[in-house]
């Protein structure tokens, strides 16, 4: 369940691991007397995507060097579970290609640590609050993807479960598959994001329309997409997974006098009954990166088994 946000303060999820620099932002925010800020840190991405799980923020302020995400991997995993949050990026890397990869990815303010003031911070946090609400609208869906108009990472997690136990009850397998379109990122080298937003869109049209009763598919963050199967057992997935990614390989992308290939590799597993959330996509991100440094554009499935192993 959802806890609101606390009324008259601004909600601030800031997630820094440096110990001085949580402190140094925290007093700035709490010094402006205009308006009031509740603040919670964390110093893991892994524990800012189940805080936003379970709690409305007004904002993310995001350092970009954290101990279990670099660069941009952090702000696309945010993204994904909620694009309604707005993300101002605070850190101490001084360099102006990442500060402007992060506005085009949809950060609303990129701030580096030994610049900012406290009227800095809070002018910054006010706009980037006023900007993302103008863009997404006030009512912004907390489970789509503004992009794709997919389900999102949060969508997905919160139906897991459910669908989970309805496969159980009904003595009927479930499949779980990751989706990561290969070489994305010199899609947008060579063609900018522009080009390679619109290519995520067509991969997003491919995935859904391969959809077969019951399933779900989402955008799960950047180039990266999910879907649940229920009632297929791994070998049947095996073969949806596979003609979909035969289906995306011989579909070229094209966008006026530019025709772009694409394809894409899949990790896909095998859900038990006693399975969480967590282990299944431990799971497909271990067969996915099989599949990525085995040669890409195909699918690798792997037992409970490996589950096992990556919890240890």
């Amino acid at each position: 369940m959802v806890t609101p946000k606390l009324s008259n303060s601004t909600r601030v999820l800031l997630i820094e691991d440096s110990e001085i620099d949580a402190t140094f932002v925290t007093r700035l925010l709490k010094s402006n007397p205009a308006l009031p800020f509740h603040v919670d840190r964390t110093h893991l991405l892994a524990d800012a995507l189940v805080m936003l799980g379970q709690r409305d923020y007004d904002i993310a302020i995001l350092d970009l060097c954290l101990p279990d995400a670099r660069d941009l991997e952090s702000f696309d995993q945010i993204r994904a579970l909620d694009a309604r949050i707005p993300i101002v990026v605070f850190t101490g890397m001084d360099d102006e290609d990442m500060a402007l990869r992060a506005i085009q990815s949809g950060a609303q303010d990129f701030m580096g640590k030994g610049h900012v003031t406290g009227q800095m911070l809070f002018r910054a946090v006010r706009f980037a609050i006023a900007r993302q609400r103008k863009v997404m609208g006030f009512k912004a869906a907390a489970d789509s993807d503004p992009l794709t108009g997919m389900p999102n990472r949060r969508h997905l997690e919160s139906k897991f479960r459910e669908l989970l136990q309805e496969c159980c009850q009904k003595g009927q397998p479930m499949s779980m598959a990751l989706f990561d379109v290969d070489h994305f990122k010199k899609v947008n080298d060579i063609y900018g994001h522009f080009i390679g937003d619109a290519v995520l869109k067509e991969i997003a049209a491919v995935l859904t329309n391969s959809l077969r009763d019951n399933m779900l598919a989402a955008r799960f963050g950047g180039e990266e997409f999910a879907l649940l199967m229920p009632d297929y057992c791994l070998q049947d997935a095996h073969h949806l997974i596979d003609h979909t990614l035969r289906q995306l390989a011989g579909t070229p992308m094209n966008f006026d006098d530019l025709s772009i290939p694409v394809t894409a590799s899949a990790g896909l597993v095998a859900v038990e009954g006693t399975d969480s959330w967590d282990q299944c996509y431990m799971a497909c991100d271990v067969a996915l990166y099989e599949a990525k440094t085995t040669g890409r554009n195909r699918v690798v499935q792997h037992q409970h088994s490996v589950r096992i192993h990556a919890e240890v």
